[in-house]
């Protein structure tokens, strides 16, 4: 082995060590927020998640589970999934820009000194990639876009070890096979794998020809092409061919479940390894494409996993993908809406009849026909060609005004240029470009942004600069948030300047540049293309354009070449080029890094966990829990699927009990608990029997519960409501019900709605047939929606509600049991010590979410005012410590705190934390008056929560009585005009 080969080995695999001890070090010791907990839980398990499924991914991770000494330590060797991966994808990183320089500079290679120039340059942008802020985030915790740009940092780099294999002998087919395996099994990761196919076919064609626009076009098309078949005819309708050869064997054959799938994989698999066999001996591209099929279906049959373990009714199981159809339905993301792509409906475009196509379920040992509802026909009069604004929802027809000056009333087609102009502000400045800037100019804040001027977008450091973008006063947001992390554009201008560099910098060097363009234009903008999003995403996207950081990372590897060459070329000299690459480029990673760590390090982060717990911990024993986000449902299906933590509680999703699979499986017992009882039957529960409900008022008369819902879900012609067109649809005469308790008391309640639909039916029906037996909880979070008017009988019970009989009082501003409520907020939620781990915005969130400051000032006044001045000040303190104002200055609920550790007794306390906050809103003040008068229209709700905020702060300042803080306040009033 030469000696430029063991500098290249030695520094890629130091790379991988250096990387595997950051990100090991910064990584969550267990569940993470978001889809974290619902990973882990089906690794750990084997159990069925949220569609399409992510099979390879879970095996992976059941494989790391099984050095785990304990549950508890699952989570812990799950999060090592993604710290290996990423370590190794920056390693590829470095292996793969190493080769195209290589390649284009073979002179480098000479010398041991030139190439050591050269391997330095592309540590660099491995270096650069590793301390990036959105390939960190995932390098830490349990998801799967860790894994998933793995793959394609491996394939990228397959694709340049082939070109090089082509060139030496005839053998170099067997890359592009592997290659094909790891895209299947990628498959059974994540989608955005596949995005690399374009690329691939851009190499291959560049094999013999110069680049050439007219080439790129050409792999754009045929590359697209083969994504198109993969993505829309193997994986959306490959099992087409299988669905009829189901039917066939199983309701006229009388063949068992799934037998027609299982002759049909025989049939693919036989076939495939015939003509395999069959053309082995030609070794042309028929026996290639053979060949490559087959191994691309050997990687693609993890999905296996996936039917297998639904057939076998696991606690998570999602969809319930355990027949042919089902899967069908699985892989194509049915439960989520579909955004039109090249052609479609615009926000405003009339509605026409639900479509409907017929398909199967299982029925027993048969298969029955039922129609499926799938979408609405849109007038073609109000679709168009590209349409980005689509979604009728009330929210995002306020987007759309944001964003593109759209007016959300109009019932005329908006006009082109302002479908463009949302396209351009929104989906690519806001969701994409701002998300690049992220991690290579710099952050403003972790705050998640709708396009405030205050939260989340991108900055430089540069004062000039920033101040057009964020104005020439930082908000507090940015002043005390860890992660405002400034670069001052080095990354990305080393960056630029690497793409400069290749366009005529040797013989490969605009092939190199062609290639690695077209990763980034596949993973970057392509999936915005793709992804169609509308405004007010539930939480900031970047992870998903990793892949597009990561080939703009090789231009960094580039640019820090591009300088030392430079340099070289000048002075022949090592040193001084060694010098001028230290000075010029290392900067960049190590400052990266020093800006990055605080926010990037998780290592004492149990939140997630903690909640879970404290959720779980505030029910009583055999509960039912009902759930509504990602937030409140994943961590609390890992702390019990995973540690078996408090089992005997049914956790129910709302907005799952939608479907009706997830109501058959409220039918079947889970851990320790039993069935929940329902009364009408599963029969009427399948889709397209009970799917809604009008909801009367032909009575002002309170009906019973059990009684409704028996008239509700009864299939009788005397309880459907007739329709002008002839139609008979489910109804309820009343919307008026009640449900006794004793013999004193009976819950009693109004349910606003005009429409139940099929979750809301359900929850009717647990709550007659439950009749009290178990306790019934909602997560503080949940959406109000779920409560089906119940708001006044539900109990505060710590980071739940509980569902009584009792009727808040009219005045009263909640409904709690004082003694009940202060043993659950004193010894049954423990969320940590706020003070050792940093919080980020959604951890943040979470806490004014679950409404936790709130309900600790709440019961500490209501102490205070029972003359029970220790307990409350032991509130207070357990409230500062699990949530400390310095770690979530903005957190609602932070200025009446003041109040109460005044009262408290904890003066020094009140008034620092005082200091602190009345600092924050006169800066905040400065800041909107140093804004520009076009900006302050934009800023405008800002202020108007600023001086909200001011208003209660002076009424905190009057119980204090500290004269330097009051003079304070006056003082930059009277500045800025403001009347005290």
């Amino acid at each position: 082995m030469s000696t430029t080969k063991k500098i290249n080995l030695i520094l890629g695999w130091s790379l991988f060590i250096l990387s595997t001890v950051l990100y090991w070090s910064t990584m969550a010791p267990t569940v993470s927020l978001w889809d974290c907990g619902e990973f882990i839980a089906c690794m750990a398990k084997m159990e069925v998640g949220h569609p399409p499924g992510a099979p390879f991914y879970l095996l992976l991770g059941r494989l790391f589970n099984l050095f785990a000494f304990s549950p508890e330590q699952i989570a812990y060797t799950a999060n090592l999934v993604s710290v290996f991966a990423s370590a190794a994808t920056i390693m590829l990183l470095y292996f793969s820009a190493e080769h195209m320089l290589r390649r284009i500079f073979s002179q480098y290679t000479q010398t041991v000194g030139k190439y050591v120039l050269l391997a330095a340059s592309c540590a660099i942008g491995a270096m650069a990639f590793a301390v990036s802020d959105t390939f960190w985030f995932s390098a830490v915790e349990a998801e799967v876009y860790a894994l998933s740009i793995f793959f394609t940092a491996l394939c990228f780099w397959l694709f340049l070890k082939w070109e090089e294999a082509h060139e030496q002998n005839h053998l170099s087919n067997r890359w592009l096979l592997l290659i094909t395996f790891l895209m299947g099994l990628s498959v059974g990761v994540h989608l955005l794998n596949l995005l690399i196919i374009p690329v691939l076919v851009l190499l291959i064609l560049l094999r013999q020809k110069p680049f050439s626009w007219v080439l790129l076009v050409k792999a754009l098309l045929i590359g697209g092409g083969i994504l198109a078949l993969l993505l829309f005819g193997l994986i959306q309708n490959g099992l087409w061919l299988a669905q009829k050869i189901e039917i066939l064997m199983v309701n006229s054959w009388g063949m068992p479940i799934n037998s027609g799938l299982l002759l049909f994989v025989t049939l693919l698999f036989g076939g495939l390894f015939f003509v395999v066999f069959k053309t082995r001996h030609l070794n042309n591209w028929q026996h290639l494409l053979a060949a490559g099929v087959l191994v691309f279906m050997i990687g693609y049959s993890s999905y296996a996993m996936i039917i297998i373990r639904a057939d076998a009714n696991t606690p998570i199981n999602l969809n319930n993908p355990s027949t042919v159809f089902s899967l069908d339905s699985f892989l194509n993301r049915e439960q989520y809406a579909q955004n039109p792509l090249l052609y479609g409906h615009y926000y405003n475009t009339p509605t026409g009849e639900l479509l409907t196509t017929d398909t199967y379920r299982k029925n027993g040992k048969n298969y029955e026909l039922y129609e499926k509802t799938n979408k609405y026909a849109y007038d073609d009069k109000g679709c168009g060609v590209f349409p980005r604004m689509h979604s009728n929802n009330a929210t995002h027809k306020y987007g759309y005004q944001q964003w593109a000056g759209a007016d959300p009333n109009s019932t005329k087609k908006p006009s082109f240029i302002t479908n463009l102009r949302f396209f351009f502000n929104y989906q690519i400045n806001h969701m994409y470009i701002r998300y690049f800037m992220w991690n290579f100019s710099g952050r403003q804040n972790d705050e998640q942004s709708y396009g405030e001027i205050h939260k989340g977008n991108w900055i430089t450091g540069i004062p000039f600069i920033d101040k057009n973008i964020e104005g020439s006063h930082q908000h507090s947001l940015s002043l005390s948030n860890p992660a405002r992390n400034v670069y001052f554009m080095l990354p990305l201008l080393i960056g630029l300047i690497g793409i400069i560099f290749l366009i005529n910098a040797g013989k490969n060097s605009k092939k190199y540049l062609a290639v690695t363009g077209l990763l980034l234009l596949m993973t970057g903008p392509v999936i915005v293309l793709y992804l169609n999003q509308t405004p007010f995403e539930p939480r900031e996207r970047d992870y998903a354009f990793v892949g597009s950081f990561y080939a703009f990372a090789i231009f960094i590897a580039f640019g820090a070449f591009a300088l030392t060459h430079l340099i070289y070329k000048n002075t022949q000299s090592y040193l001084t080029a060694a010098m001028g690459l230290v000075l010029l480029t290392v900067g960049a990673p190590i400052l990266m890094l020093s800006q990055n760590y605080a926010d990037h390090d998780r290592s004492n982060r149990t939140f997630a966990l903690e909640q879970a717990r404290s959720y779980l911990n505030s029910c009583e024993p055999n509960a039912i829990l009902f759930t509504y986000g990602d937030n409140d449902t994943y961590p609390l299906w890992y702390v019990q699927e995973v540690e078996g933590y408090r089992t005997d509680i049914r956790v129910i999703n709302y907005g799952l009990m939608g479907a009706d699979w997830c109501i058959q499986q409220l039918a079947q017992a889970v851990n320790l608990t039993d069935p929940i009882p329902l009364s009408i039957s599963q029969q009427r529960y399948k889709t397209g029997e009970l799917d809604y409900a009008l909801l009367l008022e032909q009575s002002k008369e309170y009906a019973p519960l059990q009684s409704v819902v028996q008239f509700i879900g009864s299939n009788k012609e005397t309880s459907k409501l007739p329709m002008q067109n002839g139609e008979k649809i489910d109804f309820s005469p009343v919307n008026r019900f009640l449900l006794p308790y004793d013999q004193n008391d009976t819950l009693k309640w109004h349910c606003p709605k005009r429409v139940l639909y099929k979750n809301d039916i359900a929850f009717f029906d647990i709550l007659a047939s439950n009749n009290w037996q178990r306790p019934i909880y909602f997560t503080i979070g949940a959406n109000p929606d779920i409560f089906n008017g119940l708001e006044d009988h539900l109990r505060y019970d710590g980071l739940v509600y509980k569902l009584v009989p009792q009727r808040k009082a009219p005045n009263a501003p909640i409904f709690y049991n004082r003694e009940h409520l202060l043993d659950t907020y004193l010894n049954k939620i423990k969320l940590g010590d706020g003070n050792t781990a940093y919080y980020d915005h959604y951890c943040r969130r979470t806490f004014d979410v679950i409404k936790y400051r709130q309900i600790g000032n709440l019961l500490a006044a209501d102490l205070l005012e029972q003359q029970r001045p220790e307990e409350a000040k032991a509130v207070v303190l357990k409230s500062l410590k699990e949530l400390p104002i310095g770690v979530a200055p903005d957190a609602s609920g932070n200025l009446p705190l003041l109040h109460l550790l005044h009262e408290c007794g904890l003066q020094s306390e009140a008034i620092e934390y005082t200091d602190l906050l009345l600092q924050r809103h006169l800066n905040n003040l400065l800041w909107y008056a140093a804004l520009p008068r076009q900006k302050q229209r934009f800023a405008q709700s800002a202020f108007q929560q600023e001086m909200e905020k001011g208003q209660v702060l002076k009424m905190v300042l009057n119980t204090i009585k500290d004269p330097a803080l009051d003079e304070q306040l006056k003082n930059v009033y009277n500045t800025l005009g403001i009347e005290l």
